[in-house]
């Protein structure tokens, strides 16, 4: 049974709507800028990927606002641009569409606000827990859009996109759904959020005043990542209904490999990693030979970087430094959940695009990560197979593959 991608919508720092966002992505343009969504003067790091122009206003009521958390209107939007895309579903019935989408924090914006509002002796808003509650964002989906099948969540923090998709890909083979709304949705440029990062010194202090600059995976300078935000959603459907139906096809979701290295909860591990490639490749029916490009996990971090281009060394031998590797965060930081889910856009646009977008800011790479990251430009590489990598806390580790229909 094949499975294929027939929609897909986005909403992220460098644009909204897969045309906008790919055609920033192969420009190397850089969605980071000094935050604006709130006073940032008391952070260390006062930067992020925020996404500008979004006014849930254009296509939310005054009520769906009121009770949303902005990650779930992120999520919305996408999913109203990848349903549009993929044209009408309603050849299905509502009970065989699922939804299945990832967030690493939810409604933490909500739970932050009422949070203040109560420790401040104020009225908390009566949507509090609805709009603070992970599931809400899959939830408003299936109700905005009639969809009554399986309405799944999944949260395992920066893998979360990623997992939620695979779900969705497990739901189809099993016959428990005929077409499946998954990816994953993440609004946390938040202060609370933010200073947590910072403590862990996860986040990059260093670059407020060079924001564009500030996301640099693979460089010798890196320093930390940039908190962002967004949402990425595809369409995934049975190849034959698809075609029957008439859709056009992006790319197949051709295999999924999941593992938890349990050896720490926020620092990496190199064994969970090559698990998770190699399950994904096995997954597929795939040998590592046919990978052609890797959209990189890549978050800009001194330790993260280095323990990704070795767990891709082992995976693919002396046939890694020929694999046209790309990281999307170079562009539009880190959205936590919803990042494998933009970064799976990125790889399907490479297959169908047969470009590979850049790796900006990448002047001069680490001494130890000295593969090919696509530094600066795009390339035409025409690749056939592409492998999305995301890889959480708590050891959360998942890869997809998608190949040319």
């Amino acid at each position: 049974m094949r499975i294929v991608v027939t929609g897909m919508g986005i909403v992220s720092p460098i644009g909204i709507g897969t045309d906008q966002f790919w055609s920033a992505a192969v420009n190397g343009v850089s969605g980071i800028k000094r935050i604006s969504a709130f006073d940032a003067s008391r952070q260390r790091s006062q930067i992020a990927g925020e996404v500008a122009d979004f006014d849930p206003a254009t296509f939310l009521s005054a009520k769906y606002i009121d009770q949303t958390d902005r990650f779930a209107q992120l999520a919305l939007l996408a999913a109203n641009l990848a349903l549009e895309d993929a044209g009408k579903l309603d050849t299905y019935a509502p009970q065989r569409v699922a939804v299945s989408i990832g967030s690493g924090m939810g409604g933490f914006g909500t739970f932050e606000s009422s949070a203040t509002r109560r420790f401040q002796n104020q009225p908390v808003p009566p949507f509090t827990v609805p709009r603070t509650m992970a599931n809400s964002a899959a939830a408003w989906v299936a109700i905005k859009h009639g969809l009554k099948g399986v309405n799944l969540t999944c949260s395992t923090a920066c893998s979360s996109g990623a997992n939620a998709i695979g779900m969705a890909l497990d739901l189809l083979r099993a016959g428990r759904a005929d077409a499946v709304v998954a990816g994953g949705a993440e609004a946390c440029v938040l202060p609370l959020t933010m200073t947590s990062f910072e403590i862990l010194h996860a986040l990059t202090t260093s670059s407020n005043n060079d924001p564009e600059g500030a996301s640099r995976p693979f460089a010798r300078s890196r320093a930390g990542f940039v908190m962002s935000e967004g949402a990425g959603i595809l369409i995934l459907e049975k190849e034959e209904q698809a075609i029957r139906r008439g859709a056009k096809i992006y790319a197949q979701l051709a295999g999924f490999g999941q593992a938890c290295d349990a050896k720490h909860i926020v620092m990496p591990d190199i064994e969970g990693q090559i698990s998770t490639m190699q399950a994904a490749i096995q997954d597929a029916g795939l040998e590592p030979d046919s990978i052609d490009h890797i959209n990189a996990h890549a978050t800009s971090t001194p330790l993260g970087d280095i323990v990704e281009t070795r767990a891709i060394k082992h995976v693919f031998g002396n046939r890694a430094g020929d694999i046209a590797i790309s990281a999307t965060k170079s562009m539009v930081g880190h959205s936590i959940g919803a990042s494998a889910a933009i970064g799976s856009i990125a790889t399907i646009m490479a297959l169908h695009t047969g470009t590979i977008h850049p790796t900006i800011n990448l002047d001069e790479a680490d001494p130890e990560c000295d593969l090919d990251y696509t530094p600066n430009r795009a390339q035409q590489r025409n690749p056939r197979t592409g492998l999305c990598n995301a890889f959480g806390f708590g050891g959360n580790n998942a890869s997809i593959i998608f190949t040319n229909p």
